[in-house]
């Protein structure tokens, strides 16, 4: 995949000068004028990296920077005439993973752009690798997946369960309110109905090859679930 980056440099000279070369050394580049358009142009499209010059006319470069760095998980190169030590530090403070004193080699740009393409994609892909050991509760789906990968088909009561223990971030919750989550009457038959419950989704559980259940009883007081877990962020569909 080829990595987008976006230059928000005012001077216009020097930024088609930059999107020039950039483009030349196999780049693929957006420039911009301000922080006013950089903010339009990441509402329409996905960047890797930004380029940012410090004396914006209408942001400062630091705060920008800072909002990239808090928003995103782009690659930020303070590209600026600004050459103190304090403005430096103020750039790494900002969140910058780079930061030029202009005017600046382009061949020594070009080398740390294409470093920091590698270290962000080697950062993304050990998240990646991160995701996969976590389960993922899809609301949307209904369904679960485990760290294998493989996908368990889950019923209303099912999701239902799994999103009330999983809103307590692997803190218990009692038999009583998992009852009136699924609309169970508390008397001996219902009760049964949550143990079946439990019993058939650590069934289907067990049978995706999925090791170490995550739905774990806890004595005298209800169930958890004990494993790291994402979820959708889409309501359940309704049931027709």
């Amino acid at each position: 995949m080829q990595e987008k980056l976006i230059l928000i440099e005012d001077d216009s000279e020097l930024r088609e000068s930059l999107l020039e070369f950039l483009t030349l050394s196999g780049l693929t580049v957006t420039g911009v004028g301000s922080a006013i358009e950089f903010y339009q142009a990441l509402n329409i499209e996905h960047f890797d990296i930004a380029i940012v010059d410090v004396g914006l006319p209408d942001q400062s470069g630091y705060e920008l920077s800072k909002y990239l760095r808090k928003n995103t998980t782009m690659g930020v190169i303070i590209l600026t005439a600004r050459s103190s030590a304090e403005d430096r530090i103020q750039g790494y403070d900002a969140g910058a993973d780079l930061y030029f004193v202009k005017p600046v080699n382009s061949q020594e740009l070009i080398a740390a752009i294409r470093n920091l393409i590698e270290r962000l994609n080697c950062r993304r892909n050990e998240q990646q690798e991160e995701m996969r050991k976590d389960w993922f509760l899809d609301k949307s789906e209904w369904t679960l997946t485990g760290p294998n990968g493989l996908i368990c088909k889950l019923t209303s009561k099912e999701l239902s369960f799994l999103e009330e223990l999983i809103s307590k971030h692997g803190n218990p919750v009692t038999r009583e309110s998992l009852m009136i989550r699924l609309d169970y009457n508390p008397n001996q038959y219902d009760n049964r109905s949550l143990d079946a419950l439990v019993l058939r989704l650590r069934k289907k559980i067990e049978e995706k090859g999925c090791h170490g259940d995550p739905i774990k009883t806890v004595h005298a007081v209800g169930y958890c679930f004990s494993a790291p877990v994402r979820t959708s962020h889409f309501p359940p569909r309704k049931n027709l």
